[in-house]
């Protein structure tokens, strides 16, 4: 399996010559970043953790001050790090660059390609690229789904221009957006903690503790949420192949491809962290798994 993908993907005409080194570059949000992957839901989680955690995100929010952030997130229990770890064999290694970002949006995916050093021309037709964005613009966004969805196209696609301009010969993957509705019925009534100090459970993650789409938890005690969430999650997809399309066609510097998770993959209650919303490291081998699977057909 390995060859066969390092075979599609660098598609050497004749004499097979591996280089030494391939860059691995992640563009995303916190599930990229890694926020939280070092916690479980499924596990029971200590108090005092969980107001470190609290603490910190809360002065995040006052000071928007990122060391606050950084300290809960471990790259190297996210999936570009376990990506490379798929990927790599005995001639071949890989250098993970990961600008994931805890909480960006796909308008702040342009900035997230220009900030990033460059990739040395020597190594650009060895570099593969992954773009994984979305689920903030899925929380904070009341247009309707055609507007989300040309917004999203068209921040996405500004992005991959300026990330074209730099590289040549590398490989642009589009990874689709999780289908976080699917969330909410897999947790409801999940408990993290419980003890004589009390219970806690991903309701009142999503609720109170943990509320970074207080919507969606209405919604889903509404009964309304898997028609509000799935076409707006299907349109953003449905952007991406779009964008794939149109940069295989623009595109005379680099191959584009869009990954999407195979249908019917279940979520496990242990792919998720203590808030109930992000991955866990079992939840970022998931992601890694059907990347690499992806990878193999492209």
């Amino acid at each position: 399996m390995k060859h066969l993908i390092f075979y599609i993907l660098f598609l050497l005409p004749t004499t097979v010559v591996f280089p030494q080194s391939v860059v691995l570059e992640a563009f995303g949000d916190s599930l990229t970043a890694g926020l939280l992957d070092y916690t479980n839901v499924t596990h029971q989680n200590e108090l005092e953790t969980v107001s470190h955690i609290l603490s910190d995100l809360a002065m995040f929010k006052l000071t928007k001050d990122r060391s606050y952030l950084k300290k809960h997130e471990q790259n190297d229990l996210a999936w570009p790090q376990l990506l490379a770890e798929q990927l790599k064999t005995s001639e071949v290694n890989f250098e993970v660059r990961n600008y994931g970002v805890s909480g960006a949006k796909s308008e702040t995916l342009y900035d997230e390609v220009v900030n990033a050093p460059p990739v040395s021309p020597r190594l650009q037709s060895q570099s593969i690229a992954f773009f994984f964005i979305g689920h903030n613009d899925l929380c904070h966004n009341s247009n309707t789904t055609e507007n989300l969805a040309s917004e999203y196209s068209s921040n996405i696609d500004r992005a991959i221009e300026a990330w074209d301009k730099t590289h040549e010969g590398s490989r642009g993957f589009l990874v689709s957006v999780a289908e976080v509705q699917r969330i909410y019925p897999l947790l409801e009534g999940q408990t993290w903690y419980e003890s004589s100090r009390g219970r806690y459970r991903c309701n009142e993650s999503w609720d109170k503790l943990f509320p970074y789409c207080p919507v969606f938890f209405r919604k889903h005690k509404e009964g309304t949420l898997e028609n509000y969430l799935t076409p707006r999650v299907e349109a953003l997809n449905k952007a991406l192949e779009d964008l794939t399309q149109k940069w295989r066609n623009k595109s005379s510097r680099n191959q584009f491809f869009h990954i999407q998770m195979a249908p019917g993959s279940d979520f496990r209650k242990n792919f998720f962290a203590v808030d109930c919303y992000h991955l866990s490291n079992e939840g970022q081998a998931f992601v890694s798994d059907q990347i690499f699977r992806a990878i193999s057909w492209q």
